[in-house]
This record gives structure tokens, sequence and C-alpha cells, in this order.
């Protein structure tokens, strides 16, 4: 498990992360869908594989669910 860079994980850095994925610099409500910022399912499996390389496991399934980042920084607090 690499801990180091799990405990930089916080929520910064999954808005950081989702702008990035976006290409947009709109400022993102934490509780709006972030299809409607255009994220696509390529962009959310990314994120997974991103997640799964540093030790916290968040399928594809689990982040496409519910995809804001509200849920997203939950389900993965969670799994800290």
């Amino acid at each position: 498990m690499q801990i180091a860079e799990k405990t930089r994980l916080s929520p910064e850095w999954l808005l950081a992360r989702v702008q990035k994925m976006i290409e947009d610099d709109a400022e993102i409500d934490p509780t709006e869908n972030l299809v409607l910022y255009g994220l696509d399912s390529i962009a959310v499996m990314t994120l997974s594989s991103e997640l799964k390389q540093i030790g916290i496991e968040a399928s594809f399934e689990e982040l496409a669910r519910e995809p804001t980042l509200d849920k997203w920084w939950a389900l993965i607090s969670s799994r800290l």
C-alpha cells in the first residue's frame, strides 16, 4: 500500500483531478452531476485505475453510479 500517496488525497486533490478530466475552469458544484460538466466514461475509468494504483478500491460502477464530487469524496475517504 502506498501510504504516502494516500495521505495526499483530499477533497482539494479530487477537485483538481476532476477539473483536469473535464478540461474546464468552471466552478464545480460539489453536489452537481459531473456529466453535466462534460465528464465521460473514459475519465471515470481512468480515475478508478489511478485510485487502484494508490491502494483505493473504487470501481467504475461505484464512481459512475453517483458522479458528484461529494459522493466521490465520501467513497474515497471511507476507504483511506
